[in-house]
């Protein structure tokens, strides 16, 4: 006779949830940018852990099956979702320009110097880690900064030193050969550029 269906036992999206605060840390991130994320990422890494472990324990000893299947196809419910709002422009980083597009034109405006044909500026966009600058948000009206490396003009190249020597957040297409650069456009002249794989973390 077929053991009876538990009343418990039954598909379920809110495992989903469980997975939320791993997406928190890159939509809020900039909110607190002064707060010990490593330290918090690695807190939540270790707590979802445990959840998980622990919901799996439990269900496999109750043997209930779809609760089971339901948290095993969590992930994959939360990259369906990220890949429908990345694919109508919704992401962590659209949402935070969007927020505070108008602080960096005040910025740009405030310390714009008079004579400058093509203005440039880099933002520190993510420094989880102090002492290096991971994505830099950088504002450049001539463009030139998302065209193929090495077809830069000699008068941007100048800008790009200018500003490095000011500040830490430094453009750098051609960082070596243990590190990848890409360059997204996320506005009207701004840009954000992600240096991958760093060679030296601090």
């Amino acid at each position: 006779m077929p053991e009876p269906e538990k009343r418990s036992d039954k598909f379920t999206w809110t495992y989903a949830l469980w997975l939320l605060p791993f997406l928190a840390q890159d939509w809020l991130y900039w909110l607190h940018p002064q707060w010990d994320w490593w330290t918090i990422s690695l807190i939540i890494w270790v707590l979802t852990l445990i959840a998980v472990a622990g919901s799996l324990c439990i269900n496999l000893a109750q043997r209930r099956w779809r609760r089971l299947v339901s948290l095993l196809i969590a992930p994959l419910l939360l990259l369906v979702l990220l890949r429908i709002l990345a694919a109508v422009g919704i992401t962590s980083d659209s949402v935070r320009f969007a927020l505070t597009k108008q602080t960096y034109l005040a910025e740009i405006e405030r310390t714009d110097l008079p004579g400058v044909e093509q203005r440039f500026r880099t933002f520190v966009w993510d420094d989880t880690f102090l002492e290096k600058t991971y994505s830099t948000l950088v504002y450049d009206e001539s463009d030139e900064v998302a065209l193929p490396r090495g077809e830069q003009s000699t008068a941007w190249q100048q800008r790009v030193q200018t500003s490095c020597s000011e500040k830490k957040e430094c453009v750098d297409l051609d960082p070596g050969p243990d590190e990848y650069v890409s360059v997204r456009k996320i506005g009207e002249h701004f840009y954000i550029l992600d240096n991958y794989l760093p060679n030296a973390f601090p």
